[in-house]
């Protein structure tokens, strides 16, 4: 008698079942790494398989389809006659006719605004966006402020020009929002990118605090930045700042730091919100010409409160920025980041339009797609540099400059393009040499800061601005002198601690 065999269990140990788990995972990172380098393109989305062709009814359902493709057709398109019927007798609206044109197309832009959402979420979430956030949230809030500029014909108009509409919208709204306002200035060029009118608009409210905050300083010599900080503090509290964390070898002033330079605004701007006594965060706007710094500052700022530097996006050319935004740093300290502006000056009158913009070019305050004519502000970078012999012999060891005739100018900046476009590959057809591109070439150096330049204060003009009084923009005449400008000066330095951070921090 032959007995039954015992029924074997078919439950496995938790040992193997795991093991199979892993070696599973493993084929599949395995066939994910392949897949890879496989060079065939094959779409994510699973293919329709569409109607077998073993199926008895494939072509009476393939002859439906296309006869409701070919209804739906007609219907649009006998639609499409009715309107244009009966806006031709007058009896439409034009916002009518565009909203029933706008009906056949309904679906379709619902799910091509739906799929837009989707790859947005999808973006943020891959860039890790919603966990930033929520991580700071507490330290830190960026909130963007929409403010439009009506303009009727917007692609018309030149950059100056919409700057010039900005001045009144952004630059009076984060002025009007501000406790301290902080005007950054370029260390290498102070009094071209400082404008009086800013000073006045600020100083017409008492309440108001201004520091003038010189950005740039490793692109200046030491003895200069002395100059020009003396220079300023006759006028403003003024504050030196490296707000780029890059240095290269032949930058001055390597003793300030950006993390030095940042934590003594930031003590700054903590002193005077301590004194200010206010039951709120103070709130402090940031201002100046396109290409200056602001948002590399709030950065440097950020970053040395949150260890966080991704604040305000950045960039090397003008225009960046383009809304207003509120970083909150802590309880007690918001800042305001607003694009860079184009300052109105009375003195820009007198000079052409063509001269104007060579000039707004040569201070990096328009980008490289605005500048029509870049050899007209090469030349004057060429005339700036020839007044200084160290600035001069900067530039030639720079671009290895061979002897070049000297005479006239013109022919002199004319064979320093030629030697540029040839040393970088700035040909043309034939090999003619493309003085634009070289000059926008030596243009963009001087805005990144690899050839070095700077200038003086002019310690007369100061003078007569003081004792002559500047004219009201209300009025045609001369306002009295400002006799209270040495106390206004020492008080506001006082409430931000600024003579005793500069002292122990800079030596200055």
């Amino acid at each position: 008698m032959v007995k039954a065999k015992k029924r074997t269990s078919k439950r496995t140990s938790t040992r193997m079942r795991e093991g199979i788990k892993k070696k599973a995972a493993a084929q599949r990172r395995k066939d994910r790494k392949f897949s890879k380098k496989d060079p065939t393109w094959r779409s994510r989305v699973p293919k329709d398989p569409g109607i077998p062709s073993s199926f008895p009814y494939k072509d009476k359902i393939i002859n439906e389809l296309e006869e409701n493709r070919r209804l739906e057709l007609e219907r649009k398109e006998r639609l499409k006659l009715e309107r244009q019927e009966r806006a031709a007798a007058g009896n439409m609206e034009d916002d009518e006719i565009m909203d029933e044109d706008s009906e056949s197309d309904e679906e379709e832009g619902n799910g091509m605004a739906a799929l837009l959402e989707s790859a947005q979420q999808a973006a943020k979430k891959f860039d890790g966006e919603e966990s930033d956030d929520d991580e700071m949230v507490d330290s830190e809030e960026d909130i963007e402020y929409d403010i439009e500029i009506d303009d009727d014909n917007d692609n018309d108009k030149s950059e100056l020009d919409k700057s010039r509409k900005a001045y009144d919208k952004i630059f009076k709204t984060v002025v009007d929002a501000s406790d301290v306002v902080l005007y950054v200035l370029d260390a290498r060029e102070p009094e071209a990118t400082r404008s009086r009118k800013v000073e006045e608009a600020v100083l017409q409210n008492h309440n108001k605090r201004l520091i003038l905050v010189l950005n740039k300083v490793d692109l200046i010599p030491t003895d200069n930045l002395n100059k020009w900080l003396d220079f300023l503090k006759q006028s403003f509290p003024t504050v030196p700042v490296k707000a780029s964390p890059t240095t290269s070898s032949a930058s001055f002033n390597k003793n300030l730091t950006s993390n030095l330079t940042a934590n003594n605004l930031l003590q700054a701007l903590k002193s005077y919100a301590s004194k200010s006594n206010l039951k709120r965060s103070i709130v402090v706007g940031v201002i100046g010409y396109p290409n200056v710094g602001k948002s590399s500052i709030i950065n440097s700022l950020t970053n040395r409160h949150t260890n966080s530097s991704k604040a305000c996006p950045v960039g090397n050319q003008a225009g960046v920025t383009t809304s207003m935004r509120e970083i909150k740093i802590d309880s007690k300290l918001k800042i305001l980041d607003s694009p860079g502006i184009v300052f109105p000056d009375e003195l820009n009158k007198r000079s052409t339009k063509a001269n104007y913009e060579s000039k707004l070019a040569l201070l990096s305050a328009l980008p490289p797609k605005q500048i029509t004519d870049p050899i007209s502000p090469f030349n004057l970078l060429l005339k700036k540099f020839a007044k200084n012999d160290e600035m001069a012999n900067g530039l030639k060891q720079y671009y290895n400059l061979p002897a070049l005739p000297s005479s006239d100018f013109n022919e002199f900046s004319k064979q320093f393009l030629i030697h540029i476009a040839r040393t970088k590959g700035r040909l043309g057809k034939g090999g003619v040499p493309n003085l634009e591109s070289a000059a926008m070439s030596v243009l963009n150096d001087w805005r990144d800061g690899r050839i070095l330049g700077w200038t003086t204060p002019n310690i007369g003009k100061q003078e007569d601005i003081e004792l002559d009084g500047p004219k009201s923009s209300l009025r045609g005449d001369k306002e009295p002198p400002k006799v209270e400008q040495t106390l206004v000066v020492n008080t506001w330095a006082k409430e931000f601690d600024l003579d005793g951070l500069l002292n122990d921090n800079f030596g200055i």
